[in-house]
C-alpha cells in the first residue's frame, strides 16, 4: 500500500506541511554503530535481529528529546494513526462477556454490522465457526476484527435459533462526541479532537439549532488534545472574528501558521468546563473561548501543553541506500521523498514513524501556556468518583420494554452504575441483571413508591434517570455551576 495513499490529509496537532529534511549527518558513525549491534548480537544469550536492534537504537534517539517526541513501530504507527482519526477496522459493535459467548449492546450507525442486519442484544455464539462460549469479550473481539474487505460470519443465538450473518468488515467510525439536552441547555462531552471531532460536534449543534438552544455546557475535562485543525474547526463555530491559535516554528525555514475565526456573530454561549488534564488541542479551543470573551470556563488549572508534533515517515536502511544509490541524496525522511522527489513509497520501505515536536502555539492574545495552562474564570475544585464511579459518564437508561432477570444491556449498564453511585452495595457493573441487581433494584423501587418487582421496567428506568440528574449536579459542582450561571442568562 502506498503511504501517499493511505496518509494523506492525515494531521496530528499541526498540518503535516512542514516537512523534516534529515540529511544522515551521522554517517560517521555507522560503522561504530554497526559494530555495537554486531557485539550486542554476538553476546547477548538470546537469538535478535540487526532490525530489532536499529529500532530500539532509533527509540533511543527520539526519547532523549521531550516527553511527546517518540518513535513508533509501523504497528504502532498503526494504532496511533487509527486513534487520531477516529476509526478502525472491523464490523463496529459493543460487546460484552455473557455465558453463551458475547451479548451485543450497542451497533454503531452506518456500521458494517448494522447494514448486514446485526442488532443490540443479539447474542454472539460462533465467529468463522469457533464457539465462542466462555471467551472474554477482549479474545472475541480479536476474532471479529480484520482488515477492510474481508468477511467474518457470525452465529447468533437469537431466541432458540442460531441464525449465521455474514458481515463484510469495513471502517467503523468512532465519535469522541457524546451530547444530551437538559431544558433549554446542551450538554456536549468532547472526549478527544480526532479527525472525527468536527463532523460530530457540527451534529450536535444541529440538534441546538433544531431544538432553538443556544446555551452549551461544552465538557473539556480530560481531554488530552489531537490534532489542531478540528480545534481550529469547531472555535470557528463558537468564537468571532480575530486569531484563534499560531503556530510558531523553531527552525527559520518553516513557515509560521495563523489560524483566524471568520464569524461576524456567534450563535451559542458555551460554559467550558476544564481540568488539569485537559491539554493541547483543548486548551487552544478552551483559549480561544475565554480571550474571545465568547464564553467562559469553569473549573481547575489546564495541564499546560503548548508545543506542538509532526509526525514523519522515517525509511528502513534498505529503501534508503536504495534511493540515496538512484538519486545521490542521503535521506530518511519519507515525506522529503514524496514532496521533492514525487516518490510513491510503500508500507515495506518504513521501518516507523517519527513524531516530533517542531514548534509551539501562542494563545489568541499571543500568551505561551506551555507549562502554565489555563486559570479558569471561575475556579471549582474537581469532582471525585462516588464508589469507582463517574457520574457524568452514565448514560440515560433509553430502551424500550422490559428487562428482567438474566437479562442484559446498556441500560442495565446504567442502572448499575447509579444503584453503585447512590451506595448500594454493587458488585462492578457487568450489564447482566444478575439476582444481585435484582435484589437491589427492588430496594431502589421500594425507596421510591415503585411496584417491587426487581426488574427494569419504564417506572423504574424514569426514576433512576431523575436520580441519575440529582447524582450529577450534586456530585460534579463544576457541572452544576454551568447550569447555574447558563440558567441565569436570558437571550
Amino acid at each position: 500500500m502506498k503511504i501517499k495513499k493511505r496518509f494523506v490529509g492525515i494531521i496530528f496537532l499541526v498540518i503535516l506541511q512542514v516537512i523534516l529534511v534529515v540529511p544522515l549527518q551521522a554517517e560517521d558513525y555507522s560503522d561504530y554503530l554497526d559494530n555495537v549491534m554486531d557485539m550486542a548480537r554476538e553476546h547477548y544469550y538470546m537469538d535478535i535481529s540487526r532490525d530489532e536492534l536499529l529500532t530500539g537504537a532509533l527509540k533511543g534517539i527520539f526519547d532523549t528529546m521531550d516527553d511527546y517526541t517518540t518513535f513508533y513501530t509501523s504497528e504502532e504507527a498503526t494504532s496511533f494513526f487509527d486513534t487520531i482519526e477516529g476509526n478502525y477496522q472491523g464490523i463496529g459493535v459493543e460487546i460484552i462477556q455473557v455465558p453463551e459467548g458475547v451479548m451485543v449492546t450497542r451497533v454503531f450507525t452506518n456500521s458494517p454490522a448494522e447494514g448486514a442486519g446485526v442488532f443490540a442484544n443479539d447474542i454472539i455464539v460462533r465467529v468463522d465457526g469457533t464457539d465462542v462460549a466462555g471467551f472474554s469479550s477482549t479474545d472475541v473481539a480479536s476474532l471479529i476484527k480484520g482488515e477492510a474487505g474481508t468477511f467474518v460470519e457470525l452465529g447468533i443465538l437469537r431466541g432458540l435459533d442460531v441464525v449465521t450473518i455474514r458481515v463484510e468488515r469495513g471502517t467503523v467510525n468512532i465519535s469522541p462526541v457524546t451530547w444530551r439536552v437538559e431544558g433549554d441547555i446542551m450538554y456536549i462531552r468532547l472526549d478527544s479532537f480526532s479527525g472525527n471531532s468536527y463532523r460530530f460536534f457540527e451534529n450536535a449543534l444541529k440538534e441546538m439549532d433544531n431544538r432553538g438552544i443556544w446555551k452549551m455546557v461544552l465538557d473539556l475535562r480530560n481531554n488530552p488534545g489531537g490534532e489542531v485543525f478540528q480545534a481550529v474547526s469547531i472555535a470557528r463555530l463558537l468564537v468571532r472574528e480575530g486569531i484563534i491559535t499560531t503556530l510558531d516554528f523553531k527552525s527559520e525555514k518553516q513557515n509560521d501558521i495563523q489560524y483566524l475565526s471568520y464569524l461576524k456573530e456567534t450563535k451559542y454561549l458555551p460554559a467550558v468546563l476544564v481540568n488539569g488534564n485537559s491539554a493541547s488541542a483543548s486548551e487552544i479551543l478552551a483559549s480561544a473561548i475565554q480571550e474571545s470573551r465568547d464564553g467562559f470556563l469553569i473549573g481547575t488549572q489546564t495541564y499546560g501543553k503548548g508545543v506542538v508534533q509532526n509526525l514523519y515517515p522515517i525509511l528502513t536502511p534498505e529503501a534508503y541506500k536504495k534511493y540515496q544509490l538512484e538519486y545521490g541524496q542521503s535521506i530518511v525522511n519519507g515525506y522529503e521523498w514524496i514532496n521533492q522527489y514525487g516518490i510513491d513509497l510503500n508500507d515495506s520501505e518504513l521501518i516507523g514513524w517519527s513524531k516530533v515536536t517542531t514548534g509551539h502555539y501562542l494563545t489568541r492574545d499571543g500568551n505561551r501556556i506551555d507549562g502554565k495552562g489555563l486559570v479558569p474564570d471561575f475556579p471549582v475544585e474537581d469532582y471525585e468518583l462516588v464508589n469507582g464511579i463517574d457520574v457524568q459518564a452514565i448514560n440515560l437508561l433509553v430502551s424500550s420494554g422490559t428487562i428482567e432477570l438474566n437479562g442484559a444491556g446498556n441500560d442495565v449498564f446504567s442502572a448499575e452504575k447509579i444503584l453503585r453511585a447512590k451506595g448500594f452495595e454493587l458488585d462492578n457493573p457487568d450489564s447482566v441483571l444478575d439476582a444481585q441487581t435484582c435484589e437491589f433494584l427492588k430496594q431502589f423501587q421500594q425507596e421510591n413508591d415503585i411496584a417491587i418487582t426487581g426488574v427494569l421496567d419504564d417506572p423504574t428506568k424514569q426514576a433512576l434517570n431523575l436520580e441519575l440528574d440529582i447524582l450529577r449536579k450534586t456530585v460534579d459542582k463544576q457541572y452544576a455551576k454551568a447550569i447555574e450561571l447558563l440558567s441565569l442568562l436570558k437571550y
